[in-house]
């Protein structure tokens, strides 16, 4: 009883308050792997669903040896409920090139889209998930309606459009009991959220508040458990001897009357500066 939606409905969504159905789902793929056409395409055709592939366009190759589709196979699919968006041409992180580059790596990938397929939408997915505040102005600059970043938590109407979270489904976390889990999970949403990093560099202090019991939350960063404090005005979590070059996906949860709701907010941390 889920509803497998494409994902251009989220512009509505956000943009024009135009609801969505309960138990809505929306499947979608990174960078066009041989594997996804041969293995998980004819499972999503046969049962009749709408999916999107976020393709690097430097990526296609027409060499039967390459783990790449090519433009034959990505011309099926989206003759069949597929759709095919913008994951940069290069597929290097936006975080660690300048503006520029970045600018003119989104737009040589839309360029080519647009070649092979005329009514290419502007939604786009970050390569490995990573942007920031600038990143952000310029993919809402260049007049992307939505973008999507790799940390997991369900989307919400609050949630900043271009950074929306997805679950990942894979070799590490696709047993099927997380995935029960996580198609029936709901948006853990604030009242009050702040980062606030600290002057030796290496902590953080994240601050937020809910309409939920704050000692029932439980908040984990990458395989750990997360301490917290809490008193009547918010719920405090540290963050200590963070790594100079690594990504922390922060997730909070909490149960209520059967039901999981869920946070979940990526932080990296790259040569020395933070990014969330």
């Amino acid at each position: 009883n889920f509803n497998v939606l494409p994902v251009n409905r989220l512009i509505d969504f956000f943009y024009h308050n135009k609801s969505l159905p309960s138990k809505s789902i929306f499947i979608t793929i990174d960078d066009a792997y041989k594997s996804f056409y041969n293995y998980a395409f004819p499972i999503l055709k046969q049962f009749n669903y709408p999916f999107t592939i976020f393709l690097s366009t430097g990526f296609v190759h027409q060499s039967e040896e390459s783990d790449f589709m090519d433009w034959k196979m990505l011309k099926e699919i989206k003759e069949n409920k597929g759709s095919i968006y913008n994951h940069s041409h290069k597929h290097k992180s936006f975080i660690k090139q300048t503006l520029g580059w970045v600018e003119k790596d989104i737009l040589l990938a839309n360029q080519i889209l647009k070649k092979n397929f005329s009514d290419n939408e502007k939604i786009i997915s970050y390569p490995f998930g990573e942007s920031n505040k600038s990143v952000q102005e310029l993919i809402k600059q260049l007049g992307y309606k939505i973008a999507f970043s790799q940390h997991s938590s369900p989307i919400s109407f609050d949630e900043n459009k271009f950074s929306l979270p997805r679950f990942s489904i894979n070799d590490e976390y696709g047993e099927m009991k997380r995935f029960k889990q996580v198609v029936n999970s709901k948006p853990l949403t604030f009242e009050f959220f702040e980062i606030l990093e600290k002057n030796d560099k290496n902590s953080l202090e994240i601050k937020f508040k809910t309409n939920f019991d704050a000692k029932k939350i439980n908040c984990f960063i990458n395989d750990g458990i997360l301490l917290k404090e809490t008193n009547e005005e918010y719920t405090k979590i540290k963050l200590k001897k963070l790594n100079k070059d690594k990504r922390y996906r922060i997730n909070c949860t909490i149960f209520k009357n059967k039901e999981l709701f869920w946070f979940g907010k990526m932080i990296i941390r790259d040569n020395g500066k933070y990014f969330y």
